[in-house]
């Protein structure tokens, strides 16, 4: 084979392969983004009080007063430790975002 045929066969592979690679790391990203404590703090409330919109105080499980209402359908998030490495993962995941390793 030629120089101009290798070269067209490499690019062909990385061509196919980046974007599986990329979306797996996006992926991965995302995983990450979900289990974040930022996002759990703010749907406890702990930043202080919510703005007295309808949509937010709905959303956030709150009265117009800014006191918690307590829906039935918003539930608290729940935290399990890994039993290798200590880190706080959420009750639903079933392996530890630090480490990896199988919680259930």
């Amino acid at each position: 084979m030629d120089g101009e045929t290798i070269f067209r066969v490499l690019v062909g592979g990385v061509l196919s392969v980046a974007p599986t690679i990329l979306f797996l790391g996006l992926w991965r990203g995302l995983m990450a983004l979900r289990d974040d404590d930022l996002i759990n703090r703010t749907m406890s409330g702990e930043f202080g009080t919510i703005p007295e919109s309808p949509i937010s105080a709905m959303m956030f499980g709150r009265n117009a007063a800014g006191r918690e209402s307590a829906p039935a359908n918003v539930a608290r998030i729940e935290r399990v430790r890994c039993p290798s490495c200590a880190e706080p993962n959420t009750s639903y995941a079933a392996f530890c975002r630090n480490c990896l390793e199988k919680l259930r």
